[in-house]
């Protein structure tokens, strides 16, 4: 991948997680340069970018008729091409001196949710292509994240992950260097934040917009058996005279609102651990089940899930960032499955 001509460049290394919620592109020798929200604001006459990343998310419900306010992704695969390549394009403007040609050497490895289909790949392909890279490789989150946290998935050894992101929830088991079995739903954060919202108007006649749900998830989710009770006040709409209206609500509801969620995401775990191979089985059950994606930060889902599989469970180290992270060995891999970049 490197020379010594004077006259070539050196190839550039680009791993990009392409997150329903948040977007991490992390370049070769750099690390990570861009961790933010999967948001990106437009003028609607002019089609300039207004915003982006933080600064778009930040406009979520806030914004007048001349902005458009757009999430390019929808349960982890790109919903809108012109949007996500405009995100792209902006987060790669931020490396120093990059141009055209620099992308054409590019090699780009971008991850997805391991059950996507054929035609979701090829969107990420030709999405990669309208930004001039030609070396591109699609690869699953759960094979990234595994490598990201520090795990030698070329061992003959299984190793199950549950990575709980914004748009799905991906459940794989890996062993000599690529995924053995994989399952995902499409119940994951956004989804909870649905619910939170159906919840608020159906209990409180209170209409929220998409930031205070989130809030909402984040201040108030346990799924410790006996949580400590708390109660949070926030505003929104009244639904009868439309006018703001304050309201509160209680860990012992969010519990009710996530509790079947997390029993969904539980039955896919067992179904997954059910259709794999006893050796596999034996593995997992000595080295637990190991969790990632920003739902992971919940707090007591090692317990509520550990005690519904009698496995154990750990959160990774860097749950957030493993993904991205993991990609600096895909690259090198180039989509070899008996190439072990850790000894490279």
């Amino acid at each position: 991948m490197k020379t010594n001509t004077s006259n070539t460049k050196e190839r550039i290394g680009l791993g990009i997680d392409l997150g329903t919620a948040n977007l991490l592109v992390y370049q070769e020798k750099k690390g990570i340069i861009f961790n933010e929200p999967s948001v990106i604001a437009f003028d609607r006459e002019s089609g300039q970018v207004v915003a982006a990343g933080n600064d778009a998310h930040r406009m979520l419900g806030k914004v007048h008729s001349k902005i458009a306010v757009i999430k390019p992704l929808r349960n982890g695969v790109i919903s809108d091409m012109r949007a996500a390549k405009a995100l792209l394009t902006y987060v790669l403007s931020k490396i120093d001196n990059l141009t055209d040609k620099d992308m054409e050497r590019t090699t780009c490895v971008i991850c997805c949710p391991s059950e996507v289909t054929k035609i979701e790949r090829d969107v990420m392909v030709d999405l990669a292509a309208k930004m001039k890279i030609e070396d591109v490789f699609i690869e699953e989150e759960i094979k990234s994240g595994l490598l990201g946290a520090g795990i030698d998935i070329f061992m003959s050894k299984g190793t199950m992950i549950v990575d709980i992101g914004g748009g799905t929830t991906d459940v794989g088991i890996l062993s000599f260097g690529d995924i053995v079995i994989s399952r995902t739903v499409r119940k994951a954060g956004n989804f909870m934040d649905d619910e939170i919202t159906k919840y608020v108007k159906k209990t409180r006649n209170v209409e929220i917009g998409e930031l205070t749900a989130e809030r909402i998830k984040l201040e108030l989710a346990d799924l410790h058996e006996n949580a400590k009770s708390n109660t949070f006040k926030y505003a929104g709409r009244d639904m009868v005279k439309g006018i703001p209206k304050w309201f509160e609500l209680t860990t012992s509801e969010m519990q009710e609102i996530l509790f079947p969620i997390f029993d969904e995401i539980v039955k896919l775990v067992s179904a997954v651990l059910k259709d794999t191979p006893p050796e596999l089985s034996a593995d997992i059950f000595r080295n637990g089940i190991l969790l990632s994606g920003g739902c992971s930060l919940i707090k007591g889902i090692e317990q509520y899930v550990g005690k519904r599989i009698q496995v154990p469970v750990h959160v990774v180290s860097n749950p957030l960032t493993c993904v991205a992270e993991g990609t600096k060995y895909l690259i090198k891999n180039r989509g070899d499955y008996l190439v072990n970049p850790l000894q490279m």
